[in-house]
């Protein structure tokens, strides 16, 4: 049961749109009809601009903060805390007042492993800025920093349960990235973004 309803409350939470909320709040436009159409902090920090991108991010963040804590709260373990993300990260990316719509989470699985432990993320991170650096090739970059989630959890914390709730984090960027495309990609073809442009989900 507890199971249950840390799922539940962890979706309903990452359901919250706050990229359509804050895009809607700044500048009158929906996100949803932009762009790839996806409602992520990179897509809103592209179309609408640095205030409305930041103000999605923190909320982003704020997310992650507040389903972390409602874990330690009720449950006090790690494979709480662990349950909670993956449900508001498929919350963020299929909300349920978006109609199924939504960005892909990304921010809020980092941010709440960044809670957990920061270490592991910084060494998921030298997977992206390292390729990036060496290709300038965002889409690639992106790809191996997201591969390696579940590899360096599985290898930090020697444990399968680990490596499955890194799959689970990023599986739903890799659906929303094959079925809508890339935001800053698309970004760059219609010149909105320098070449060297990158961001978060």
């Amino acid at each position: 049961m507890m199971f249950v309803l840390l799922a539940l409350i962890g979706y309903l939470i990452g359901s919250i749109p706050s990229g359509y909320l804050s895009m809607r709040y700044f500048t009158g436009t929906d996100i949803r009809t932009v762009g790839t159409g996806s409602a992520t902090v990179t897509a809103v920090m592209i179309h609408g601009g640095k205030r409305p991108g930041v103000a999605a991010l923190l909320a982003e963040i704020a997310k992650a903060v507040i389903c972390v804590l409602i874990a330690r709260f009720l449950v006090g373990e790690y494979w709480a805390a662990l349950v909670i993300l993956g449900a508001a990260v498929f919350g963020s990316s299929w909300s349920i007042w978006l109609k199924g719509g939504g960005g892909q989470g990304l921010t809020i699985g980092i941010s709440g492993l960044f809670l957990l432990n920061p270490l592991p993320i910084l060494i998921m991170a030298v997977f992206y800025l390292l390729p990036l650096a060496a290709t300038r090739r965002h889409v690639l970059s992106n790809r191996l920093f997201r591969v390696s989630f579940p590899l360096i959890l599985w290898l930090w914390y020697g444990s399968w349960i680990w490596a499955l709730a890194g799959f689970l984090l990023v599986m739903p960027s890799f659906i929303k990235g094959w079925i809508s495309g890339d935001d800053v990609i698309e970004a760059r073809k219609a010149g909105q973004v320098g070449h060297t442009s990158v961001g978060v989900s």
